[in-house]
């Protein structure tokens, strides 16, 4: 019994450890609210909350065992979040722009060095009424990923992608690639000091 004790024992103590080294390869990101420049009614707070639950939800990388872990920002700019993202010991700041929301009755223009997500869509067909028969929505969300000083930017690109769905659902599942988007680029190199 005395033995099997002790065994109990060793195998908390290195669990214990195990969940410290884990924790110590946590990433925390803060996460802006998104900023709307669409022209289309999209409540900035529920896309962020969605931006920040999809970065909780990413598992562990493998490699490196680097975790992200999402943190709401309760502003749009580096002004605004700076002083909040150092109190909440963020060491990136993500900040999202819905530049394009629309259906498949308004016209599109490509806007050049976009990362098309569904390149196959009636969208890519510039014939007009082909257009008209599809009831896709469009949604491009740029976004930026700073060092938590705000010194450094680590990412910068529009994500784009085209949906037979209501708007909102569009532009959650664009956050949902943006947050694996922010995880590939954290997971490329360790996370900046803080000031």
């Amino acid at each position: 019994m005395h033995h099997l004790c002790r065994r109990l024992c060793f195998l908390t103590v290195i669990l214990i450890a195990a969940a410290g080294l884990a924790q110590e390869n946590a990433v925390r990101v803060g996460v802006a609210l998104l900023q709307n420049e669409a022209g289309r009614s999209v409540p900035a707070n529920i896309e962020r909350d969605r931006l920040v639950k999809a970065l909780n939800q990413l598992k562990p990388d493998k490699k490196t065992h680097v975790k992200v872990v999402g943190v709401p920002l309760e502003g749009y700019t580096r002004d605004e979040v700076g002083e909040e993202a150092q109190q909440k010991k963020c060491q990136y700041v993500v900040y999202t722009t819905l530049t394009e929301l629309r259906s498949a009755d308004d016209p599109y223009q490509r806007v050049p060095g976009t990362i098309e997500t569904n390149p196959n869509s009636q969208w890519s067909n510039r014939n007009s009424e082909a257009q008209r028969q599809d009831p896709e929505v469009r949604v491009t969300v740029n976004y930026k990923l700073v060092s938590a000083g705000g010194n450094s930017v680590v990412a910068s690109a529009p994500y784009s992608t085209q949906l037979a769905m209501n708007e909102i659902d569009a532009v959650s599942q664009v956050m949902d690639r943006v947050a694996n988007a922010v995880f590939s680029e954290i997971k490329k190199g360790p996370a900046p000091l803080q000031e």
